[in-house]
């Protein structure tokens, strides 16, 4: 049996994905760490909160496109964005 490999093009497109995942979780995890600062009226706070679910909900799609074209491609995005995290926190 011949199994074909995935073309190159969907390493590239997950490789996108996953970039826009990783800044996205970033950008989440910076909302988060600084919603001490949103501690404001119940408005401010609804729209926090409306903001970071709107960036997890992306952050998650991303990597999901970027998981179902290229695992190898996810798990080197996964890793690399963890390693961004530590470095910002």
């Amino acid at each position: 049996m011949h199994h074909h490999r995935a073309p190159s093009r969907h390493d590239a497109i997950a490789l996108q994905a996953g970039i826009l995942g990783s800044v996205l979780g970033v950008a989440l995890f910076k909302a988060i760490a600084l919603s001490a600062l949103a501690a404001g009226s119940m408005m401010g706070i609804g729209l926090w909160m409306v903001a970071c679910a709107l960036l997890a909900a992306w952050a998650l799609a991303a990597y999901l496109a970027c998981l179902a074209l290229s695992r190898r491609v996810f798990v080197l995005m996964l890793v690399l964005c963890t390693v961004l995290v530590i470095c910002i926190a």
